[in-house]
């Protein structure tokens, strides 16, 4: 192992040779990368065994695997298995022993010549690429397929489990996918998870952020969540490398991306796609390159709500399946039997794993701004947005000036927020909510309307005293708002919408 990138891939391939008491895998890491950081963490929290590379020299091992071509291959004696770490050879990156940029997989010169190894590649225009950029790649590769591809599309059915882990509902789930460097979504548009939950009413659509391991890597997971604070407060669900990604892919409706593999697999996977950002470091005449030559473009100078609605798939995204992926199915068969013909052994069956599960879940939204929206006499439509992220909100008129409000709950930790609501909810039912309804008012004196749960809605006041019974199935901030929204008349029953979901509220005074 060398990055952050290789170890998530090994331990995925590894993972999959579970139950063969032949095999007895050892991990070593060559440091030195700019983008080992968080290597030997991740060691530690999976119980491998582990040795120093400086002490490889002295193990008897049959077989290397590695997912990066940028290790000390010197070093290293018998055959060696190179896998690729994203999706075949698509980048230009800038080559640490020289001033010059590289082929992103490409093993070098000496490694290439040493006879020992063999790289991994998904499609037959892989070997023509590796030959055009290096004659002496010939008879050194190895066309597998790509099993990432293949669970990817094996995990399909298991789509709505996957979304409810996940608690996107019925929303519409939006997956942004950043690779990285200047040219990457988060290098050029860093704002943009932030400004489509301001964009996007929180009832209909929910948001999720997969970033390369390498920013990871270079910036820790401390500063990630540091940049994505007021996001992730507004819903964004933020994958950690090394698992849930490929779930969220699986779940998502749509997948706003760059030149990276996580978009590449999204478009061959057949997933809507619009492309945010470019790099430069496309190679030209690979999947990549089609990618960005034929994906629909994310503009700035539009509005992102009716391009995130009108996106879908688009016929060029078989050709890019079909171009970057042989053997669809039967590609980790395909490397299993290559990994056992390698160290002499009998094939066993390769298992057929499912992509894992997320552990990522959802934190409850605390504070929105709220319009709602009369669409009858007794019908009205709540569209929330969430309060951190209101700095990106577009113009909106959605509904009246005087209906517009800010809708927060008590666990809110940002004070500015409570003290400037306009509605406060109390979402855990007790003993007393109108005890609690009048020390808020008193409390916060901007404070139009007090809610708090009750076994079946809530129990509201206002600063006169007028004590309201909202009954309905909603969440306290939503009957709450409705209840805001009618708070000059009397009793009343009212079809309350949110997002794709309709429900009955009744007020009581």
């Amino acid at each position: 192992m060398r990055t952050w990138t290789s170890a998530i891939k090994l331990f995925e391939i590894c993972r999959t040779f579970r139950d063969d008491l032949r095999i007895r895998f050892v991990f070593t890491v060559d440091n030195g990368s700019e983008f080992s950081s968080g290597v030997e963490e991740l060691l530690s929290g999976t119980g491998v065994r582990r040795h120093s590379w400086d002490e490889i020299a002295d193990l008897d091992y049959a077989l290397t695997l590695t997912a990066s071509e940028s290790i000390d291959f010197a070093r290293l004696r018998g055959p060696v298995l190179v896998l690729p770490h994203g999706v075949g050879f698509h980048k230009y990156v800038p080559d640490s022993e020289t001033d010059d940029d590289r082929l992103s997989g490409l093993v070098p010169e000496t490694a290439v010549k040493s006879g020992q190894v063999r790289m991994i590649i998904s499609h037959p225009a892989q070997e023509e690429q590796l030959l055009a950029a290096n004659p002496a790649t010939a008879g050194t590769t190895a066309l597998i397929g790509d099993p990432q591809f293949e669970q990817l599309l094996d995990s399909a059915g298991h789509r709505e489990h996957y979304r409810r882990l996940l608690g996107v509902g019925d929303r519409r789930f939006v997956l942004l996918s950043s690779t990285w460097g200047q040219g990457s979504l988060i290098g050029t548009r860093p704002r943009l998870p932030a400004e489509i939950l301001a964009a996007m009413p929180h009832d209909e659509t929910a948001v999720g952020l997969v970033l390369h391991p390498n920013i990871w890597s270079r910036y820790r997971p401390f500063q990630v969540h540091a940049w994505f604070a007021a996001a992730e407060e507004a819903g964004l669900l933020v994958f950690p490398p090394e698992l849930g990604w490929q779930a969220a892919l699986v779940a998502a409706d749509l997948v706003v991306g760059d030149h990276g593999s996580v978009s590449l697999l999204a478009a061959a996977a057949g997933k809507p796609v619009l492309l945010a950002a470019s790099g430069a470091e496309v190679v030209p005449g690979t999947s990549a390159e089609l990618l960005c030559e034929r994906a629909t473009r994310l503009r700035r100078d539009e509005p992102l709500r009716p391009q995130l609605e009108e996106a879908g798939s688009e016929p060029w995204q078989e050709l890019l399946a079909e171009g970057t992926f042989a053997h669809t199915q039967g590609s980790l068969a395909r490397l299993h039997a290559l990994v056992h013909e390698t160290l002499g052994l009998p094939p066993l069956p390769a298992p057929k794993l499912r992509a894992a599960d997320p552990e990522v879940r959802p934190s409850p939204v605390l504070a929105f701004v709220t319009y709602p929206d009369f669409t009858g006499t007794d019908a009205v439509t709540l569209h929330r947005f969430p309060r951190s992220v209101e700095q990106w909100q577009p113009e909106t008129d959605r509904a009246p000036g005087d209906l517009r409000h800010t809708v927060v709950d008590e666990r809110e930790t940002n004070l500015g927020r409570i003290g400037n609501a306009t509605v406060l909810v109390r979402s855990t039912v007790d003993n007393d909510p109108e005890q609690w309804c009048q020390a808020t008012l008193r409390r916060y004196p901007h404070c139009e309307l007090a809610a708090a749960a009750a076994p079946d809605g809530c129990i509201a006041m206002a600063p006169n005293g007028e004590t309201v019974t909202v009954t309905g199935t909603a969440d306290t901030a939503a009957l709450a708002s409705t209840l805001y929204a009618c708070r000059d008349t009397a009793d009343r029953t009212v079809s309350l919408r949110l997002g794709s979901t309709v429900t009955t509220v009744v007020i009581r005074h």
